[in-house]
């Protein structure tokens, strides 16, 4: 038993040196060389998805919601986003277009179709406010610019992964940072201190992150879980959790279909006139 034991960790270490960081090398590295480390992997220039999202409050009722989510990378590697809603009724149609910037505040707009044919530019502080009605805020819905943000290299720990009931399903050996905002603009808009990012060591996949409020205290927590290899060295995750202690109320995101070809999100999604014409309606 015990030369299995050994074969199998020094496969394990061939493994980590073939990915190019060796198990001595990770413990040396820094906060910011990890997340360049996870941008390297698991950044792709396009992606589709469609979700069934559900809306679980404190009395297990539970909301169905159908959604597509688009983004595509665009000149400097700055990313573009869309979300948009298409079910239930009540929400069908809404759309959040999310133009990141480099140096300055990202532009974010809301379309409610209730509300006419205009998009509304998302308020100044306004991003830290829950976006229609899930446990995921505004400034939640992008990729995070890492020049605006520190990231402190806490010590290792096994970071444990909860279900839609809460229950631990499994555990993960992770690299541990808390990441703060370091840029005046976020740090003014965002309603987190910082948050503790759990990376899975094999992959370099932030499978947890636990927020905390501008003082401090513990809000809420996302879980990623059926992780799924994309292409190469890049995952994706088909079942999130994000579980709300403060607000007793969760949001689960099953992905249903993914697309990274390039032809799944043409350019022009990502202009206000694909949203205010109607277009985005059609699948």
């Amino acid at each position: 038993m015990r030369r299995v034991t050994v074969r199998l960790v020094a496969i394990a270490g061939l493994m980590m040196m073939w990915s190019g960081i060796g198990p001595a090398l990770s413990e040396e590295l820094s906060g910011q060389a990890i997340m360049d480390e996870v941008s390297r992997r698991h950044d792709r220039p396009y992606e589709r998805e469609d979700q069934k999202m559900q809306l679980v409050d404190a009395r297990g009722n539970i909301e169905d919601r159908q959604v597509r989510r688009y983004a595509r990378e665009g000149d400097g590697g700055l990313y573009r986003y869309v979300v948009v809603f298409d079910s239930p009724a009540g929400v069908a149609g809404v759309a959040l277009l999310t133009w990141q910037n480099k140096g300055a505040d990202d532009d974010q707009w809301m379309y409610l179709p209730a509300y006419g044919r205009e998009m509304k530019r998302t308020a100044k502080g306004g991003k830290r406010n829950y976006f229609m009605g899930t446990d995921f805020a505004f400034e939640d819905m992008t990729a995070e610019d890492k020049a605006k943000f520190r990231y402190d290299r806490q010590p290792d720990a096994v970071a444990e992964i909860r279900d839609e009931n809460g229950q631990v399903v499994e555990t993960a050996d992770s690299f541990v940072l808390d990441a703060y905002p370091v840029a005046e603009d976020v740090k003014e808009e965002s309603g987190y201190q910082y948050r503790r990012l759990y990376i899975r060591k094999d992959i370099y996949f932030i499978q947890r992150v636990d927020f905390f409020d501008r003082r401090g205290r513990f809000i809420k927590s996302q879980h990623s879980r059926s992780l799924v290899n994309v292409d190469g060295q890049t995952y994706r995750a088909d079942i999130t959790v994000m579980d709300n202690e403060k607000e007793k109320h969760r949001t689960i995101i099953r992905v249903q279909g993914r697309d990274l070809n390039e032809a799944a999100v043409p350019a022009g999604n990502f202009e206000q006139r694909w949203i205010t014409t109607g277009r985005h309606l059609k699948k």
